[in-house]
């Protein structure tokens, strides 16, 4: 989950009562269909990793309830992110709808169904479905999802709908402001319930945001009051230009008038990497070759008087408070003299109910 961003493939899905007893019976039995809920099955997905496995078992469920799906009732939240491509903390497991009828209690545990109307818009077909469109599921992301959730979300629906690039200027910078505007007026429009924390998400949503886990350690960092950081900061060095997932710069400034330049750069280990060249490690042959491409990389970066460099992993995202005490920790005490932290209580944690 990184760089590219695109639809996922929607199984066949087949009701049991088209198929029979028997037919369901033979299919499950030749381990080529698995049974997606209740009433349907799809093909059984290739093994993979844990992630893709939940990703093709959610993706099966979201197929065999578009079979039944009724009422004008459409994909959304979490089930049209995934269906969109878009980055997720999780997997959702409960596929979830939208529609404009009074929702009732029927397969309530196994669908969860929102109720509001949504203009012809905010609907789109992907892969043969109805969905709510990347704006429109933004908006809804980031009125339910917890806020680091939400913000992973909005960075890479921002990322798609600008096709944000960051060895150029993909877009002009006025276009993220206007779909800013346009996103907020979709939220204004809607369900009170979360707009507070959406409209905090909307605002603080970067499109050069390269992985859920940058966007992560970012969260963490704005969320608790640090001003927020660069993304994809360039660093030009004598072997190259590279790109850094978070920087801040600050110039200090002396009595005498001196001027003094901090660069303070967090890394997250454990992504895909780009090499000097613009290329991409995918493969396991490559992999050595990374290692000393990352090793000359950072010491080429710390050859720049008065840079900071911050290696961060997935371990240490799951204590947020620590990391950013490391971080902090990590600024010259210059520097942490001229920072007042504004935390933003919309983005963190229990502020998803407020209106």
């Amino acid at each position: 989950m990184g760089l590219v961003i695109e639809p996922r493939e929607i199984p066949p899905a087949y009701l049991t009562s088209e198929l029979g007893r028997s037919g369901v019976r033979t299919a499950l039995r030749s381990g080529e269909y698995t049974q997606a809920r209740r009433g349907a099955i799809v093909p059984a997905p290739p093994v993979g990793t844990p992630w893709q496995e939940a990703e093709a078992q959610t993706l099966g469920a979201i197929a065999a309830v578009a079979k039944k799906l009724r009422n004008g009732a459409v994909f959304s939240h979490a089930s049209a992110a995934l269906i969109h491509g878009l980055w997720l903390m999780d997997i959702p497991v409960i596929p979830e709808v939208t529609q404009e009828s009074r929702p009732n209690s029927h397969g309530r545990t196994s669908l969860r169904r929102h109720r509001t109307f949504l203009g012809p818009e905010q609907v789109t077909s992907v892969n043969g479905l109805d969905v709510t469109t990347i704006e429109r599921t933004i908006v809804d992301c980031a009125c339910t999802m917890p806020p680091r959730s939400a913000l992973v979300v909005a960075d890479s629906g921002l990322r798609v709908l600008l096709d944000a690039e960051r060895s150029r200027k993909s877009f002009h910078p006025d276009a993220l402001e206007e779909l800013r505007r346009r996103l907020l007026r979709i939220l204004e429009a809607g369900p009170r319930r979360g707009r507070r924390q959406a409209r905090a998400v909307i605002n603080a949503a970067d499109p050069h945001s390269e992985s859920p886990q940058e966007t992560s350690v970012r969260w963490i960092t704005i969320s608790r009051g640090m001003p927020a950081p660069i993304t994809q900061m360039a660093i030009v060095t004598r072997g190259g230009t590279f790109y850094a997932d978070l920087g801040w710069r600050w110039v200090l400034e002396s009595p005498d008038g001196a001027r003094t330049v901090w660069t303070v750069l967090v890394e997250y280990d454990g992504e895909v990497k780009y090499l000097p060249s613009g290329g991409i490690v995918g493969s396991g042959e490559e992999a050595a070759g990374a290692v000393l491409a990352e090793k000359r990389r950072e010491d080429l970066i710390r050859e720049h008087p008065r840079t900071i460099v911050v290696r961060v992993s997935k371990e240490d995202t799951r204590d947020p408070d620590r990391l950013f005490a490391r971080i902090l920790a990590a600024l010259p005490p210059e520097v942490r003299a001229t920072i007042r932290l504004q935390p933003i209580p919309e983005l963190l944690i229990g502020t998803a109910s407020r209106s």
